[in-house]
């Protein structure tokens, strides 16, 4: 009579210890690879990039090359996640998702949500979080998710220009694979065929216009059909319009947060492109606050910078540090320390 409930037994703990070991084995693979890439490695073996060593050497698509990359890169300063995806408790996919929020204050936390957790659930959660935020359960959490999955099906030859017109855009920006997400570099292609659409806007003008509502009292930010993410928040906080609503005399005043004139001359001295080093994006440019308002930081030029969509958008994320630097000679220069550990320095004069 417990014949087959015995035998069920076994076959489920056999199936959970298998697929313990695949997940130590996708945790080695996360790390190996990114020593690949960090090496340059693949270079030795005959393959021009990591992602053509990856598709045609190790058969995996170009997603889940780039995906185990930044797993790798990301374990070393997270030594709860790295036990936990090195001991076969979470799923490489888990991994990724927690990689998006998680902190070294964090991690314990997020490590034991994911384990308790269905992969869905957990996905949920990190899209409803920031970056350094303690897990909230979905229950006590009333937000919409300020992240979205878009899924299009193509032909393949279609997917292989899609490809590279990604790439050419992180080129063109200086970004790695790593470090630009495809949903981001998408969105900044699609902010560029709406500007060629229009045809009498300026490169430098408002690339498309979004309305935020902040509350004064709390600073909680949302669009009209969705949360809208910190980062996001943050990013329109440095270069926009601000329309009052509140009840008074200054009901539907307009302000800038950064005077007009003070923006024309960072333009004019950034030359009207992106001033981090490498990047030729000239269209729609923000000026953003190398030291923050809240942090006391001010609109003088000095702490004023030029960044496209992109770079700005690296730099709230956290995973993009600026600084103004000067050399001997006197000249000034803003250093760009990217999340991979790359330093470069655009100069001036």
């Amino acid at each position: 009579m417990n014949a087959v409930p015995d035998r069920a037994h076994q076959v489920h703990a056999q199936l959970l210890a298998v697929l313990r070991q695949r997940r130590a084995a996708e945790h080695s693979a996360a790390r190996l690879l990114r020593q690949v890439a960090d090496e340059s490695l693949h270079h030795a073996l005959g393959y021009a990039s990591i992602y053509d060593y990856a598709e045609q050497a190790l058969d995996l698509t170009v997603r889940q090359a780039r995906g185990l990359m930044q797993i790798g890169g990301m374990l070393p300063s997270l030594p709860a996640l790295d036990a936990a995806f090195a001991s076969g408790a979470l799923s490489w996919t888990k991994v990724r998702e927690l990689i998006r929020v998680v902190t070294p204050e964090t991690e314990a936390a997020w490590v034991s949500e994911a384990i308790a957790n269905t992969s869905r659930t957990l996905e949920v959660m990190v899209s409803r979080s920031q970056v350094g935020e303690a897990p909230r359960h979905l229950e006590s959490d009333p937000r919409g998710s300020a992240r979205t999955r878009f899924v299009v099906e193509m032909e393949a030859s279609d997917a292989a220009l899609l490809r590279d017109a990604l790439a050419l855009l992180r080129t063109q920006a200086g970004l790695t694979g790593v470090e630009l997400d495809e949903g981001a570099a998408l969105a900044a292609m699609a902010q560029r065929v709406i500007f060629d659409a229009d045809g009498d806007g300026a490169p430098i003008g408002e690339r498309y216009r979004v309305i935020l509502t902040r509350c004064h009292a709390c600073g909680d930010a949302h669009a009209a059909d969705a949360d809208v993410s910190e980062t996001v928040a943050a990013q329109a906080g440095c270069d926009a319009e601000i329309v009052d609503l509140r009840l008074g005399p200054e009901h539907g005043h307009l302000t800038r947060t950064i005077p007009p004139s003070t923006r024309r001359a960072v333009l004019h001295r950034d030359g009207t492109r992106c001033a981090v080093a490498g990047c030729r994006c000239r269209l729609w440019l923000d000026v953003h606050h190398l030291r923050a308002r809240a942090a006391g930081g001010t609109h003088d030029e000095h702490n004023l910078v030029t960044l496209c969509p992109l770079h700005h958008r690296r730099v709230h994320e956290g995973l993009l540090a600026l600084a103004s630097v000067r050399d001997p000679r006197g000249r000034i220069g803003l250093e760009a320390t990217h999340a991979d550990g790359r330093v470069a320095v655009r100069w001036r004069g």
